[in-house]
């Protein structure tokens, strides 16, 4: 059974250090046999706070993503805020991946992300629009080929991305271009905690 303790001031000076960690309940316990040590990620911790969204553009084989055609996201973030960005694109053919910082574009589909811990009704600081017009893509800061194969008889192709942080009142431009001369379903998805 784990000991439940209360904490003292933090400008209180001990000898002796205890690790304690904060339960479900609030209240705080001694880390030890009966209360091991919990350790996860910073991604994991704050979908836990409910500081995670994700965002996402889906092309079902219904109405895939037709040749030459790009999927574009554009978003940023509030003064103050730095979202922690992974993307996730995959198409069922070649695919090109692009983000772009400081990318001019107009209108869209306004997209309200989605909060990943469904406790939580806590907005993104982040705004976003999916498919706007694109007037100048700024300066590309990364590019990916996502091999799927060619043609009719493509297997498909994904990437995921390791971590951008990104910078406040900055537009970022994250494009999917299917260069496989081939309608193909596939998605883009954006996720990030703040």
């Amino acid at each position: 059974m784990a000991t439940s303790i209360e904490l003292e001031s933090l400008t209180t000076k001990a000898r002796h250090v205890s690790l304690v960690q904060k339960l479900e309940d609030g209240t705080a316990a001694l880390t030890g046999a009966d209360a091991p040590m919990i350790s996860i990620d910073i991604n994991h911790q704050r979908n836990h706070d409910g500081r995670a969204w994700l965002a996402w553009r889906l092309y079902p084989a219904s109405a895939p993503l037709v040749a030459g055609a790009s999927c574009n996201i554009v978003l940023a973030a509030a003064a103050g805020v730095r979202p922690h960005l992974t993307i996730d694109a995959v198409l069922a053919g070649n695919a090109e991946l692009y983000v772009y910082e400081g990318a001019t574009t107009t209108g869209g589909t306004l997209f309200t992300p989605v909060n990943r811990n469904r406790n939580y009704t806590t907005s993104s600081n982040v705004a976003m629009a999916i498919n706007p017009t694109v007037t100048g893509t700024g300066t590309l800061i990364d590019a990916q080929f996502l091999a799927g194969g060619v043609g009719k008889k493509a297997g498909g192709g994904g990437a995921q991305s390791l971590e951008y942080v990104l910078k406040p009142l900055t537009n970022y431009l994250v494009r999917m271009t299917n260069v496989n001369g081939t309608d193909h379903a596939g998605h883009l998805q954006l996720e990030w905690y703040e």
